[in-house]
């Protein structure tokens, strides 16, 4: 636990706010490895569909940034160290890394539809946690995440099936 924190200070049970802490360092995990993953997607994309998904992946992995920093915050108000290296991400991680080579875009849709669906599916196991024990500040930065990979799971999804 952080240093002075405690889920007490902010209402919360401390042993089902350290439950949902846990679940956060996992998605976390997929975080911190999507933001590396969409980097290499923006690299080596290839073919047909470049331009649109070299420029898709920028900005996604811009704003799967500010989701890291979101995450890690709550996590820190919540009284608990974020994961912070690649190693623990490696390991906690629900989503696998991608291998570094020339890659299409139409692969690159598929991968990111997968995995945007399972973070989506995890998201709402640690929202509806959160919800038990009124932690509203976690269920809505768990709800603007949901509604975000949602999104893109819907254009992915529609660039797909060109």
């Amino acid at each position: 636990m952080a240093e002075g924190l405690t889920p007490e200070k902010i209402g919360l049970d401390s042993k089902k706010a350290y439950k949902i802490a846990e679940r956060l360092n996992v998605y976390l995990a997929d975080l911190n490895l999507l933001y590396l993953k969409l980097h290499n997607f923006h690299w080596n994309v290839v073919g047909m569909g470049f331009y649109d998904l070299h420029e898709k992946t920028e900005e996604l992995y811009e704003a799967v940034s500010e989701k890291l920093d979101r995450v890690a915050e709550r996590k820190l108000m919540l009284g608990f160290k974020p994961t912070a290296s690649m190693k623990e991400s490696l390991k906690l991680a629900t989503i696998k890394e991608a291998p570094s080579k020339d890659i299409n875009s139409t692969t690159i849709a598929s991968i990111l539809i997968n995995d945007f669906s399972n973070i989506v599916k995890y998201l709402r196991e640690i929202s509806d946690m959160a919800a038990e024990i009124n932690d509203e500040y976690t269920v809505g930065i768990l709800g603007d995440d949901i509604g975000f990979f949602e999104k893109n799971i819907w254009m992915l999804s529609a660039y797909n099936t060109r």
